[in-house]
C-alpha cells in the first residue's frame, strides 16, 4: 500500500504541486475566516485597546490621537493606519481579523518565492505545512498586533531585495516596503542595517542597492518624523514609546522573562506621574534612566544584554496577571512545542551540509536570524516580536525539505 501511494505521488506533475499547494492554502485561509467570525472578539492586551483608540480616532476623530482630543505620538503609525483603512471601508474588528488572515496567506506565498528554482514548484505546500505546525501566526491573525502586518512587510521586503537578475525597480519597491514596515514596528531599523550588511558580505547585493533601499525607505519614513517635528517641536523619530522600550530591557528592575507588566517597573511611571511629564519629557525621562543604569553598572549591564540575547530564542514569557488567562500554558506548551520542532527541523537540516551545501540564501537567513538576536537585545526580546523573523528559519527548511523532495521525486520508483 506504502509502494502505491509513494508511486502515486511520483506520478503527479511537479506543476500540480503548486496547485494543490493553492488549494490547501485556501482551505487554510477559510480556516481562518471561520475562526474570525466563530471567535468571540475578545481585547485581551493593553496595545490592542491603545491602538483600537488611535484607529478609532484617525477615521471619526481628530486624527492621531489617544483620548480623541490631544494628537499624539505615543505608538508607531503603520499599525493604527491599517486598522483605520479597514473600518473606513466599514470593517470591525471580524473583518480586520479576516484581513489579516489574508496577509497570512500572502506571506506564505511569498514564503514559497524564497525558494529557488527548480525546486520552487514544491515550495508552497512545504511553506503552508511549515507555517501550520507553528500556530502562533495563526493565534496572532486573532488578535490585533502588527505582526502579522510586519510579517507579511519582511517576507514582501525579502522577495524584492534577492530578486534576480537585479534591477532598479524591484530594489526601489523594497526600500518603500520597508520603510512602511518601519513604520509598522521601528525595531526593524537595525534589522535593515544587518541586512544590508550580510547581503554584501556574503555578495547578494552591492553597496549601490542598499543606498537605494536605504533612501527609498527614509522617502517613506522621514514624513512622519517631520509631522512630529512641526506638531510637537521635538524630534521624535517615528514614535515616543522609545524610551520605556529601552528601559524595560534596561534597568535593575529588568526581568528578562517579563514584558510591559512587569510590576518592578512601577516605580518608573509613578516618578512619572509625580513629576506631572508628557509623553515626550517621559520618553526622555525613561531613556534617560536607562542610559544611567547601563553607564554606572557596565558589567551588569553586559550580563543582562547576554542574558537578553539568549532570550531571543525562549519558547516561554511571563505575562501580566490579567493576560495568563488568555495566554494560558497549554497555549504556551503548544507554542514552545512548536518552535522546537522548527529548530529540530533546521537542526536536521545543517547535519544534510555535506550532501546539500547551504545556498547563499539560506546562509544570509541564518545570519540575519542570529544577528537579529543581537540588536533585538537592545530593548528586550519578546516571543511575539520574534515571529517576524521566524520567517527566516522557515525558509531555510522550506528550501531544503523542497530540494529534498525535488529529488526524491525523480528517483526511480
Amino acid at each position: 500500500m506504502f509502494a502505491s501511494f509513494t508511486s502515486r505521488l511520483r506520478s503527479i506533475p511537479p506543476q500540480r504541486w503548486r496547485q494543490v499547494g493553492l488549494l490547501l492554502l485556501l482551505a487554510y485561509f477559510g480556516l481562518g475566516v471561520i475562526y474570525s467570525v466563530v471567535h468571540v472578539p475578545k481585547i485581551t492586551f493593553t496595545d490592542e485597546n491603545e491602538y483600537i483608540a488611535l484607529s478609532d480616532h484617525i477615521v471619526h476623530g481628530p486624527g492621531y490621537s489617544m483620548d480623541g482630543v490631544t494628537l499624539t505620538a505615543c505608538r508607531p503609525p503603520g499599525y493604527a493606519f491599517f486598522l483605520a483603512a479597514v473600518k473606513a471601508l466599514g470593517g470591525n474588528n471580524i473583518a480586520i481579523r479576516v484581513v489579516q488572515f489574508a496577509l497570512l496567506a500572502g506571506t506564505i506565498l511569498l514564503l514559497a518565492q524564497l525558494c529557488p528554482q527548480p525546486q520552487r514548484v514544491f515550495a508552497l505546500p512545504v511553506a503552508l505545512a511549515l507555517v501550520a505546525i507553528y500556530p502562533v501566526y495563526f493565534y496572532v491573525c486573532g488578535t490585533l498586533y502588527p505582526q502579522t502586518l510586519g510579517s507579511f512587510l519582511f517576507v514582501l521586503f525579502l522577495v524584492l531585495y534577492l530578486q534576480t537578475p537585479r534591477h532598479p525597480v524591484p530594489t526601489f519597491a523594497a526600500g518603500l516596503v520597508f520603510g512602511i514596515l518601519f513604520l509598522v514596528i521601528p525595531g526593524f531599523l537595525l534589522t535593515l542595517f544587518v541586512v544590508l550588511l550580510v547581503g554584501h558580505v556574503l555578495k547578494i547585493t552591492p553597496w549601490r542597492d542598499a543606498l537605494i533601499i536605504l533612501a527609498a525607505a527614509a522617502l517613506l519614513a522621514a514624513p512622519w518624523t517631520l509631522r512630529n517635528a512641526v506638531l510637537f517641536h521635538q524630534f521624535v523619530p517615528i514614535a515616543s514609546n522609545s524610551g520605556v522600550n529601552l528601559l524595560l530591557g534596561n534597568s535593575g528592575d529588568t526581568n528578562i522573562y517579563d514584558g510591559g507588566g512587569n510590576l518592578a517597573m512601577y516605580h518608573y511611571y509613578q516618578e512619572v506621574e509625580r513629576l506631572h511629564l508628557n509623553e515626550f519629557q517621559a520618553d526622555h525621562f525613561y531613556r534617560q534612566a536607562a542610559v544611567t543604569w547601563i553607564t554606572q553598572h557596565p558589567v551588569d549591564a553586559l550580563a543582562l544584554y547576554l542574558k537578553k540575547v539568549f532570550n531571543f530564542f525562549n519558547v516561554w514569557n511571563e505575562y501580566a496577571p490579567g493576560n495568563t488567562e488568555e495566554i494560558s500554558n497549554w497555549k504556551q506548551l503548544v507554542m514552545a512545542a512548536s518552535y522546537l520542532l522548527l529548530i529540530g527541523l533546521l537542526g536536521w537540516r545543517l547535519t544534510q551540509i555535506r550532501q546539500f551545501p547551504l545556498i547563499p540564501r539560506e546562509k544570509f537567513f541564518l545570519v540575519v536570524y542570529l544577528l537579529s538576536a543581537v540588536t533585538m537585545a537592545v530593548f528586550l526580546p519578546r516571543i511575539r516580536h520574534r515571529l517576524p523573523y521566524d520567517y527566516l528559519l522557515i525558509a531555510v527548511i522550506v528550501i531544503h525539505l523542497s530540494q529534498r523532495l525535488n529529488l526524491w521525486l525523480k528517483a526511480k520508483k
